[in-house]
């Protein structure tokens, strides 16, 4: 490392040091020329392709229809030793779109137009291919399907300093599609951040990196900036070999190095994009499985930004393209009901009708109250293994789940389900039909437990209500009672859960309705007004009569169960899980 000064010896002056740059009056040390100074860098977005690294997988990475709406030319060009495609341009704005707004808040005209530029420059580097893109438009000139998404992550939890955390981006799994970004200007360990390791994805983490392969470290002799998400941000070499040795070695920590013990956990479950090349795969095998009577691995999930307005809904009305069925209306929404607008359709038709096709929700059994619309893809869920890997469907995405991660959750689960518990309810009958029945019969056979099923809570902060529980125990206890032909329905089980305890731990009018409620049904127990629930419990019939153990929970299924027990028990509440026996 440099020293910020030196003394000269002749005049005992403090002197600046440059080794690039002598004063005059400054007498050589040595007559043999000093080493240049490391290249000039310049802060560049990298993403890296799935195309191949020739001629023509650079043209089909560009954005073809958006360059030929704004009559962008690429140009093929060389970096050095590596084929490049060059393509830049400016897109001119006549009028700015906030001059409207200005004239009418002031009442006179404001016109003013506006440009925005930028480039793209495709490289061939050896096996690799990548895109560097300048400017507001750079990023627009390259086709997203092209881009690995996973691999400015890649690099970042290999080369950041641990210590050093920047900003983190994660996103809940199987919630609201929430999404937190957290920000500490002068970097912190990622555990300060308070992540969910088994339950949230993290799609960018940033930071600095202390590398001296790179230019950027060697030039400034200190770490350097990164930012890792589907692309990557770096300051790179602005010299063509230098540019091509970054490239070299950012590829080289990404095939060679570990990710470090830090950040791991960040690898074990990634988002899969479209291009990746198992998706054909994947698409064949959802197809084919979507013909079946009873497809293996295979379920229906509510959608998390849904949860809270499914008690609300009286019926759903199905619609997919391509199939034999009509639209159909029904109060009941299962796998076999989606199943009836897949199974006779034709190979191929299957998958893609369901990403198509739509589900409208209703606020009553007839119909006419529409609420909303989704695709019915984002309520089915699946695990398909292909080669070594494990990839799961969820609202529509899929997902790679690592093998570190499942067996976490396997052992956290497993020590829930083996909890004994003091709740003991009756076996499921045939001849009850659904949950109404199941839990009126529960609740006259035994009769600690008290009916709450149905029963909603209506607040300011939840106006369409929200259930309590379906039993409530003797010792204040929060049973919720699920019955499931598989493991899919339960996510929507567990986040029931966390909702009512969370209402009734913070909510004081929903606790306030609560007791009045409870107080007016028979055999109630006797809370205090300053009642908070302490248990919760959630009790489980899956209709083939198997049991509830690990191996009959989807992998999210278990991720859901895992972030409410993790949830409830920060908050002081315990979680049991208890089988109900099926017949």
């Amino acid at each position: 490392m440099r020293s910020a000064t030196n003394r000269a010896s002749t005049t005992g002056s403090i002197v600046r040091k440059d080794r690039r740059r002598r004063s005059p009056n400054q007498p050589a040390l040595f007559e043999c020329p000093l080493p240049p100074a490391p290249p000039g860098t310049y802060p560049t977005t990298i993403y890296r392709l799935t195309v191949p690294p020739t001629a023509d997988g650079l043209v089909a990475a560009l954005n073809g229809d958006y360059l030929r709406e704004n009559g962008f030319e690429p140009t093929p060009r060389r970096v050095a030793d590596a084929p490049a495609l060059l393509v830049h341009g400016t897109v001119p704005r006549a009028r700015a779109e906030w001059c409207d707004v200005l004239a009418g808040l002031i009442g006179e005209d404001v016109d003013l137009g506006y440009s925005s530029g930028g480039g793209a420059l495709l490289l061939a580097v050896d096996d690799r291919t990548y895109a560097l893109a300048y400017g507001t438009l750079g990023r627009f000139m390259v086709e997203q399907e092209k881009v690995d998404a996973t691999f400015g992550v890649s690099f970042a939890v290999r080369a950041l300093l641990p210590s050093e955390i920047r900003q983190v981006r994660r996103r809940v799994v199987g919630a609201s599609g929430r999404v937190d970004r957290s920000l500490v200007p002068g970097g912190q360990p990622i555990w300060k951040y308070g992540i969910d390791k088994w339950g949230e994805i993290v799609g960018q983490v940033c930071g600095r990196t202390d590398n001296p392969n790179l230019t950027a470290c060697r030039r400034t002799g200190r770490p350097v900036k990164v930012e890792g998400g589907e692309a990557l941000r770096i300051p790179l070499c602005v010299e063509p070999e230098g540019l091509l040795a970054d490239l070299r070695e950012i590829d080289r920590v990404c095939r060679q190095e570990s990710p470090l013990a830090d950040l791991e956990f960040i690898t074990q479950i990634r988002p899969v994009p479209a291009s990746d090349p198992r998706m054909p795969e994947l698409v064949d095998t959802m197809d084919q499985r979507l013909a079946l009577a009873e497809p293996p691995e295979l379920g229906v999930a509510v959608p998390g930004d849904l949860i809270a307005d499914i008690e609300h809904v009286g019926s759903y009305r199905i619609q997919v393209p391509k199939s034999v069925r009509r639209a159909s209306l029904t109060t009941e929404l299962d796998l076999a009901t989606i199943l009836a607008h897949t199974n006779e359709a034709l190979n191929g038709d299957r998958w893609t009708g369901l990403r198509n096709g739509k589900i409208t929700l209703y606020g009553d059994a007839g119909g006419t109250d529409e609420m909303l619309s989704t695709p019915v893809s984002r309520w089915i869920t699946a695990e398909v293994a292909v080669g070594t890997s494990h990839l799961l469907l969820h609202e529509g995405k899929w997902y790679e789940i690592g093998d570190r991660h499942r067996e976490f959750l396997r052992q956290e689960i497993a020590q829930i389900l083996d909890r004994p518990s003091e709740i003991v309810l009756p076996p499921w009958t045939s001849d009850l039909p659904d949950e109404d029945a199941y839990n009126r019969t529960a609740a006259k056979r035994d009769q600690q437990l008290v009916l709450l099923d149905k029963k909603l809570l209506r607040t300011a902060q939840h106006p369409r209500g929200i259930e309590a529980c379906d039993l409530l125990g003797p010792d204040g206890e929060l049973i919720h009672v699920k019955r499931a032909s598989s493991s899919s329905p339960l996510s929507h089980l567990f986040a029931q859960g966390i909702t009512s305890a969370e209402a009734l731990r913070y909510d004081e009018e929903a606790r306030a309705r609560f007791l009045e409620l409870v107080c007016r049904q028979p055999n109630a127990p006797d809370l205090a007004g300053d009642f908070r629930p302490r248990k919760v419990v959630y009790a489980i019939a899956l209709k083939s009569g198997r049991t509830v153990t690990v191996d009959s929970l989807f992998t999210f299924a278990q991720v859901a169960l895992y972030q409410a027990m993790k949830t409830l028990r920060t908050e002081g509440v315990e979680v049991e899980v208890i089988g109900i026996p099926s017949t």
